[in-house]
């Protein structure tokens, strides 16, 4: 049994690091080596630091809206959930299968008594929110240019991704009693019956964002403040790059190559990130080579700083004397 797991794991390993080397050879081929070169080497690195302070911004308005995704059983400022942000950022970017999501509830865990399967329903509420930004500049950009009907299929894709998961865990969220339902089924074992009314209600517990409406306004608030911080970062690294290209042509194409970064493909979305970033701003009429050069960039300022601090805090935190008992979040079931 522990074999056929180990070859599991290797095989996913070695699956996404198929799939990067596969984008990697598509991007290198599809570019003119030595003109990227020039274009990196050109470049106005004097807009690195201020994009990157905005990224950070963007990141702590994430931490943010973590706090809505968890209220109302568990109350935590930003601050404290700033760590585990982080440390799923770096495990995302260093991880095969977008590990870090694992590691970041295991976090919360041990730090703040948050059960895991409710983090896992949170995180479903992080991808339904992110992927209906990402939608909505999808489509903005679509109506703004013909960038063909590849990327109006991954537009309404997306957009009407994002509609039916909204709807359909509204339904859940609005239905706590359905896991002890489903636990009534006869075929299941008593311990599968425990296991899936407990772990199930608790799982269901991630979607309490969407049963409040001043809850649900904030997280919408927050997210398009996250993504708005975002893309203003990838503007200033093309304004470092000149690409001549309007707000909404790099918004296009940050969400274009963000999709890549939503699904569990190689770590960090390496290859997969620059041809999409490079294509979506070729259809804006960006020099490819000026467009390779930007992704390339663009891509190393998203996940090498913020995987470095992201294992930074993962190290602190597994220092003796730092961990100590968990320490929960403040209940605020009664206040509501």
């Amino acid at each position: 049994m522990r074999s056929m797991d180990w070859l599991r794991r290797w095989w996913r390993l070695g699956l996404t690091i198929v799939v990067s080397l596969l984008f990697s050879a598509l991007f290198l081929l599809s570019i003119d080596v030595d003109s990227v070169v020039d274009a990196l080497a050109d470049a106005n690195y004097v807009y690195v630091l201020p994009a990157l302070a905005l990224f950070a911004a963007s990141v702590v308005v994430r931490a943010l809206r973590w706090r809505y995704f968890l209220l109302p059983a568990t109350d935590l400022s930003w601050r404290r959930l700033l760590p585990s942000v982080l440390i799923g950022y770096a495990g995302n970017n260093l991880l095969p299968l977008r590990a870090g999501e694992l590691v970041r509830a295991q976090h919360l865990a041990d730090r703040f008594a948050v059960p895991r399967m409710r983090t896992f329903g949170a995180m479903v509420m992080e991808r339904l929110f992110d992927g209906a930004v990402l939608a909505t500049f999808l489509l903005w950009g679509l109506l703004l240019a013909d960038v063909g009907t590849a990327y109006v299929g991954v537009g309404v894709l997306l957009a009407a991704g994002a509609g039916a998961g909204f709807l359909l865990c509204t339904l859940a969220a609005l239905n706590p009693a359905l896991p002890a339902k489903l636990a009534r089924l006869p075929l299941l074992t008593p311990r599968l019956r425990e296991e899936v009314a407990g772990l199930g209600g608790s799982f269901l517990g991630g979607f309490a964002v969407l049963t409040s409406a001043p809850r649900f306004a904030l997280a919408s608030a927050t997210s398009v403040a996250a993504w708005g911080l975002e893309l203003a970062m990838y503007w200033l690294v093309g304004e470092a790059f000149g690409l001549d290209a309007s707000f909404i042509a790099i918004a296009f194409a940050g969400a274009a190559a963000n999709v890549s970064l939503s699904l569990p493909l190689a770590q960090g979305s390496v290859g997969a990130f620059e041809v999409l970033a490079t294509e979506a701003l070729v259809e804006f009429d960006v020099l490819k080579s000026s467009a390779a050069a930007y992704a390339l960039a663009l891509h190393f300022f998203l996940i090498v700083p913020v995987s470095l601090v992201g294992l930074a805090v993962l190290w602190r935190s597994t220092l003796p004397g730092t961990r100590g008992a968990p320490v929960a979040g403040q209940p605020l079931e009664a206040r509501e």
